[in-house]
């Protein structure tokens, strides 16, 4: 009897955050500077039918064209398979990631535990760790206060950062010797029960070249769909005007790039800002190479593949400056494709009609 409430507890709350996202979405695309985005193009009649066929016939109806015009706008390139993140977050991330596991791996101490499992693949080293307020050294050993602070005050810099609840570059921060010696303990307090801090990474020479203020980073987003481990079209996100972060919220930008590592033609931000070059560095993007690139596709399976109960995940990796492949963090809950549509791609490529389908086959879930 407890083990049934516990599971319609747990249908309960993941039907509460299926409604929250999806009220947060449609929220989103309705922004007032997301319609302007919006109004820069104007579907055809036929753009608009192969959009309508195509959902009327695997999803079971029509949908909103806002998706297809932010993406079209921004990337130049329209597609009738973009996918709205309607349907992403709110029921695609819902039928592959089971609650059970996604609610423990989204905290970024525990996640560390699947990269340095995985062969060819490490994670950020670190320094000091706290999980549910409990202080641990970088290899999980419980220390005190004292012993954090004396830890940290033998090291010039490190990053700092939420572990638990946080995305987008909120709360990160670069520390130096100086700024420490000011904070000390207080700086434990200021980030709660939850934080993990790391040492500061260094890019590789291929991709510090695009910008060397910031840690830049490969979206790979990875998905299971009939027994096969799938990729989206990659991503790689640069920092500018002098950011450490590379994150789109944070006013970085991002371009599409293709599984041999060569860049697309225009970078973009989020709003809508285009760039054929960066403007700090000055390097063209156009059939720019990174070095690397298989390899980093090749553990994002590998990861994929430990965790399959988690079904679609969206990993943040890149290079470092002594060529290794490093697991900066993995998205859970909550991820987002738009970064893969505004470059003009559709996220599910050849396998959007069977998605349609699978969501339609489980309609009753949502």
């Amino acid at each position: 009897m407890l083990h049934q409430l516990k599971n319609i507890l747990i249908k309960i709350n993941k039907f509460r955050l299926t409604k929250n996202f999806q009220r947060n979405e449609i929220k989103k695309i309705k922004q007032k500077r997301r319609i302007q985005i919006q109004k820069q193009v104007t579907l055809t009649k036929e753009q608009k039918k192969q959009i309508d066929d195509l959902y009327k016939k695997y999803y079971g109806k029509k949908i909103k064209y806002n998706w297809h015009k932010e993406y079209y706008a921004i990337s130049g390139v329209f597609d009738y398979r973009y996918f709205p993140e309607l349907l992403y977050i709110p029921k695609f991330e819902d039928l592959l990631n089971s609650p059970n596991y996604y609610n423990c791996l989204q905290d970024k101490n525990i996640i560390e535990f699947v990269s340095r499992s995985c062969d060819g693949v490490r994670s950020p080293l670190v320094y000091v760790r706290c999980a549910n307020g409990l202080l641990l050294d970088g290899n999980y050993n419980v220390i005190s206060k004292e012993k954090a602070v004396d830890i940290l005050s033998k090291i010039d810099s490190f990053f700092i950062k939420p572990s638990v609840g946080s995305n987008s570059g909120k709360d990160c921060k670069i520390i130096n010797q100086d700024e420490f010696n000011n904070l000390k303990e207080r700086l434990f307090e200021q980030y709660g029960k939850d934080f993990i801090i790391q040492e500061l990474l260094h890019n590789s020479e291929d991709i510090a070249k695009l910008n060397k203020t910031s840690l830049n980073t490969f979206r790979v987003i990875t998905y299971i769909l009939d027994g096969n481990i799938y990729h989206m079209p990659l991503a790689l996100k640069i920092g500018r005007n002098g950011h450490f972060l590379d994150n789109a919220h944070q006013g970085g930008m991002f371009i599409g790039l293709n599984d041999e590592g060569y860049l697309d033609k225009q970078a973009a931000t989020e709003f809508g800002e285009k760039f054929l070059e960066h403007p700090d560095s000055k390097v063209k993007f156009e059939n720019y190479h990174i070095e690397g690139v298989d390899k980093i596709i090749e553990v994002a399976h590998k990861l994929q593949g430990m965790i399959p109960h988690v079904g679609c995940i969206n990993w943040d990796l890149t290079i470092n400056d002594k060529n290794e492949i490093i697991l900066i963090e993995a998205n859970i809950r909550g991820g987002g494709i738009w970064i893969v549509e505004m470059t003009g791609k559709a996220a599910f490529g050849n396998n959007t009609e069977r998605v349609l389908e699978l969501i339609k086959e489980n309609k009753e879930l949502f």
